[in-house]
């Protein structure tokens, strides 16, 4: 339950967090003045070229670090990560070079994550339950981020809200993320489970 848990904090906020970064520049953008198709393709590019090259590096580094400071310390350097850059890029950017200088860092820490799931999940069940394991963990998750899509819009709709206050409230689940890590165990150099 622990790793399903932990699986839907980085699945629900992949939706409400990560791919946010292109409707914070395209805002950021509009701030600053720029005509609206010119924000929105700037933020297309933003999004699926810088943000997601430091989401693939991030996504490269998880099992380097995961092998480097344990599983549970991988996943717990992202989430801290990710706590403190959601804001910083919230509420830094004054210019879109500022936010192209950030978004790299954005998505390593929101996103990177995800690739550690693939490591850690598997080595918390014995042979007879390991791929069933994995996959209840990383599909529950799913369903049970699947409320953070209403949970998002509503909070990104609601008056009085902008965009950036929406996204860092959002960022909240990290901290969850990092509550759950104290209470799952750490699979660094142990054997696997064995029945």
């Amino acid at each position: 339950m622990l790793g399903l848990f932990l699986a839907a904090v980085g699945l629900g906020t992949f939706w409400g967090v990560v791919v946010a970064g292109q409707d914070l520049t395209k805002e950021l953008l509009l701030r600053l003045g720029w005509p609206a198709p010119d924000a929105i393709a700037q933020s297309k590019i933003a999004f699926g070229f810088v943000q997601a090259t430091g989401m693939g590096v991030g996504f490269v580094c998880m099992g380097p670090l995961a092998e480097w400071v344990g599983r549970r310390g991988a996943f717990f350097v992202m989430h801290l990560g990710a706590v403190i850059i959601v804001p910083a890029t919230c509420y830094l950017p004054h210019a879109y070079w500022q936010m192209l200088v950030i978004l790299p860092v954005y998505g390593f820490f929101t996103g990177g994550m995800h690739a550690g799931y693939a490591i850690y999940f598997p080595e918390l069940f014995p042979d007879r339950l390991r791929a069933t394991g994995a996959g209840v963990c990383f599909n529950g998750g799913r369903l049970v981020a699947a409320p953070m899509l209403y949970i998002s819009a509503l909070i990104k709709s609601r008056p009085g809200i902008d965009l950036r206050t929406a996204v860092v409230f959002m960022s909240g689940f990290y901290v969850l993320g990092l509550v759950l890590l104290r209470f799952l165990p750490e699979t660094k150099g142990r054997p696997l489970p064995q029945d």
